[in-house]
């Protein structure tokens, strides 16, 4: 590790010797289309009608080159643009677990982004969908000091990019499921919602700012190993195939330690899969590992690169996790045990009969809604008072079928879509006797 490190060191300095960008090339303030603006939701959205209003910041700030021209932090507005419908096979399996409102396929769209100078700019993105929360996973083999928390990470930003950041507590997961046991309850996204509206058109922004860090330092020096990128290329295990390429494009430009530009923003990664492991029986994951050989500037020239994942941003509740080598991975929670326990223990006790003093048999309501409720939820619960082996069938049923999902079926295939944030750790290659040869 030491080494790559050092690799890395050189490879950097080899790269400030020169300059790497035309002399001619003079940064712009238009953003093109299809970048993604990252917007995290100020407040709780109630979904209600299409229309309605909605408003967040700006996650992200967006470069043009080597300057920043959206800002993080900027006021994004937009409205609930559509409200679908729920398929029946999804309705049908939510009223047998007691919920008569399962949540509908909602997308929003942003009109516009309000600067710190009040200044608007109108903008059109794409319809998309929220994500309540999202994690930056990173590979184990970072050093402690090299992780940072959320609120670290997002210091001096507003609360909005916390919330999106911020891995839901036990106790909120804890009231999600119990609210989502009721029959009825209101579809809402909460604050800290993340959405990627890709443009649609080009942005002209505001005449830009040189890329600074908060600190006052340049964003990156020679001891800097990762590039921030987002994947141009879907990624999964279930269709991955060797070989097959993979595309990412370098969303935050690259300096050296004496301010020199390295690596501008709009340049493309290239690559490949190396190994792709779908997702199969007993409850194995897919898996998918995929390096970057080449970085093909905006320019057109064209550097060998030995570049691997080192951190990626993603739904908390896809469980995605990052090996040593950088491979992606779905990772099923231990929680998972859990349900089919209680199902088990559940099974075993309808079969319990309890007599009062006279004899006579018990109704044992009680044990009778919760046999139901193991197998079909609230409509379980109501079935399984007719009788008790009728009880006892539903607590069975759904005993099985939990064991069956957990242990014996199918795993979870690694999904990473198209516009995922990643971090890329990058060397260049070696040429000869003389060292590394420059990006340019």
């Amino acid at each position: 590790m030491r080494g790559c490190v050092a690799l890395l060191t050189i490879a950097v300095a080899a790269l400030a010797q020169e300059p790497s960008v035309p002399p001619g090339a003079q940064p712009g303030t238009t953003v093109p289309s299809g970048v993604p603006l990252r917007v995290a939701l100020e407040r709780r959205v109630a979904i209600k009608r299409v229309g309605d209003p909605i408003q967040g910041r700006l996650v992200d700030p967006v470069y043009v080159f080597d300057r920043v021209v959206l800002p993080a932090g900027s006021v994004v507005e937009g409205h609930i643009a559509e409200i679908g419908g729920v398929p029946i096979s999804r309705r049908l399996t939510a009223i047998l677990s007691g919920n008569f409102t399962p949540p509908r396929e909602v997308r929003a769209r942003f009109d516009a982004l309000v600067l710190s100078d009040g200044s608007r700019l109108s903008l059109r993105t794409s319809l998309s969908r929220g994500t309540a929360h999202t994690v930056r996973v990173a590979t184990p083999r970072q050093k402690p000091e090299e992780h940072t928390s959320t609120r670290d990470r997002f210091k001096g930003m507003d609360r909005a990019a916390i919330r999106a950041f911020t891995a839901p507590s036990k106790l909120s997961r804890l009231k999600s499921t119990l609210l989502g046991m009721l029959p009825y309850h209101r579809q809402a996204w909460s604050a800290g919602t993340l959405f990627d509206g890709v443009l649609q058109e080009p942005l002209t922004g505001p005449p830009p700012g040189r890329v600074e860090a908060r600190n006052g330092q340049p964003v990156a020096g020679p001891e800097a190993r990762e590039v921030h990128a987002r994947l141009v290329t879907a990624i999964s295990s279930a269709t991955a195939r060797r070989g097959a390429p993979v595309e990412a494009v370098v969303t935050r430009p690259l300096f050296s330690a004496d301010d020199r530009l390295l690596i501008p923003e709009g340049s493309r990664l290239l690559g490949d899969i190396v190994e792709a492991q779908p997702a199969r029986r007993f409850h194995r994951n897919g898996k998918v590992l995929f390096v970057f050989r080449q970085i093909k500037l905006p320019a057109g020239a064209v550097q060998g690169i030995q570049g691997q994942l080192e951190g990626v941003e993603a739904n908390y509740d896809a469980h995605l996790a990052l090996d040593s080598e950088g491979a992606a991975r779905a990772k099923s929670p231990k929680t998972r045990f859990i349900f089919p326990a209680i199902a088990m223990a559940a099974a075993g006790l309808s079969f319990h009969q309890d007599y009062n003093a006279q004899g006579v048999p018990d109704q044992d309501i009680g044990g009778r809604a919760e046999s139901g409720a193991v197998g079909l939820g609230l409509i379980g619960t109501l079935l399984a008072q007719a009788s008790r082996p009728l009880a006892c069938g539903i607590a069975i049923a759904g005993a099985g079928f939990s064991i069956y999902s957990t242990f014996i079926g199918r795993g979870e295939d690694m999904v990473l879509p198209v516009n995922t944030p990643v971090e890329i750790g990058l060397a260049v290659r070696g040429s000869g006797a003389g060292g590394m040869q420059p990006v340019r």
